[in-house]
Protein backbone atom coordinates (compact mmCIF):
# COMPACT_ATOMS: atom_id res chain seq x y z
CA UNK A 1 0.00 0.00 0.00
CA UNK A 2 1.47 3.58 -1.54
CA UNK A 3 2.05 5.91 1.76
CA UNK A 4 1.45 8.54 0.10
CA UNK A 5 -1.71 10.85 1.15
CA UNK A 6 -3.54 11.82 -2.04
CA UNK A 7 -7.48 12.16 -0.44
CA UNK A 8 -9.33 13.66 1.98
CA UNK A 9 -11.79 11.68 4.60
CA UNK A 10 -14.44 14.09 5.68
CA UNK A 11 -16.60 12.48 8.55
CA UNK A 12 -19.26 14.37 10.71
CA UNK A 13 -19.08 13.88 14.73
CA UNK A 14 -19.86 15.29 17.74
CA UNK A 15 -17.43 18.40 18.90
CA UNK A 16 -16.63 17.34 21.70
CA UNK A 17 -15.75 13.88 20.96
CA UNK A 18 -13.52 15.45 18.38
CA UNK A 19 -11.92 17.28 21.46
CA UNK A 20 -11.86 14.25 23.36
CA UNK A 21 -10.18 12.63 20.64
CA UNK A 22 -7.51 15.10 19.76
CA UNK A 23 -6.87 15.59 23.65
CA UNK A 24 -5.55 11.98 23.43
CA UNK A 25 -4.24 11.94 20.22
CA UNK A 26 -2.22 14.67 21.53
CA UNK A 27 -1.21 13.16 24.97
CA UNK A 28 0.43 10.22 22.62
CA UNK A 29 2.58 12.64 20.32
CA UNK A 30 -0.20 12.35 17.25
CA UNK A 31 -2.54 14.85 15.59
CA UNK A 32 -6.41 13.42 15.06
CA UNK A 33 -5.44 12.80 11.42
CA UNK A 34 -2.47 10.42 12.35
CA UNK A 35 -4.84 8.26 14.81
CA UNK A 36 -7.54 7.90 12.47
CA UNK A 37 -4.70 6.67 9.62
CA UNK A 38 -3.46 4.24 12.74
CA UNK A 39 -6.79 3.10 13.31
CA UNK A 40 -7.67 2.61 9.62
CA UNK A 41 -4.74 1.03 8.87
CA UNK A 42 -4.79 -1.63 11.82
CA UNK A 43 -8.55 -2.44 10.37
CA UNK A 44 -7.14 -2.83 7.44
CA UNK A 45 -4.61 -5.65 8.90
CA UNK A 46 -6.98 -7.22 11.16
CA UNK A 47 -10.08 -7.10 8.79
CA UNK A 48 -12.49 -6.17 11.46
CA UNK A 49 -11.99 -3.46 13.97
CA UNK A 50 -9.54 -3.19 15.96
CA UNK A 51 -11.35 -3.60 19.16
CA UNK A 52 -14.53 -5.36 20.56
CA UNK A 53 -17.71 -2.93 19.52
CA UNK A 54 -20.44 -3.56 22.89
CA UNK A 55 -23.62 -2.47 23.45
CA UNK A 56 -22.95 -3.07 26.88
CA UNK A 57 -23.05 -0.36 29.54
CA UNK A 58 -20.22 0.34 31.63
CA UNK A 59 -21.46 -0.78 34.59
CA UNK A 60 -21.98 -4.37 33.11
CA UNK A 61 -18.79 -4.47 31.39
CA UNK A 62 -16.64 -3.43 34.74
CA UNK A 63 -18.55 -6.37 36.53
CA UNK A 64 -17.37 -8.97 33.79
CA UNK A 65 -14.10 -7.37 34.33
CA UNK A 66 -14.27 -8.07 38.72
CA UNK A 67 -15.67 -11.42 37.91
CA UNK A 68 -12.50 -12.57 36.45
CA UNK A 69 -11.19 -11.64 39.80
CA UNK A 70 -12.88 -13.90 42.30
CA UNK A 71 -10.45 -12.65 45.01
CA UNK A 72 -11.74 -9.40 44.92
CA UNK A 73 -15.77 -10.50 45.14
CA UNK A 74 -17.67 -9.71 48.29
CA UNK A 75 -18.47 -12.39 49.94
CA UNK A 76 -21.70 -12.02 52.70
CA UNK A 77 -22.30 -15.00 55.27
CA UNK A 78 -26.27 -14.70 54.61
CA UNK A 79 -28.27 -14.11 51.38
CA UNK A 80 -30.10 -10.92 54.10
CA UNK A 81 -26.83 -9.75 54.65
CA UNK A 82 -26.27 -9.61 50.71
CA UNK A 83 -29.97 -8.22 50.20
CA UNK A 84 -29.13 -5.38 53.35
CA UNK A 85 -25.96 -4.41 51.13
CA UNK A 86 -27.94 -4.34 47.56
CA UNK A 87 -30.44 -1.99 48.79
Amino acid sequence: MASQKDTRLSIRINSALKQAGQAVAKNMGLDLSSAVTMFITQMVKDQGLPFKPTSLPVETLQAFKEADHPEKRQHYPTPTAMWQDIL
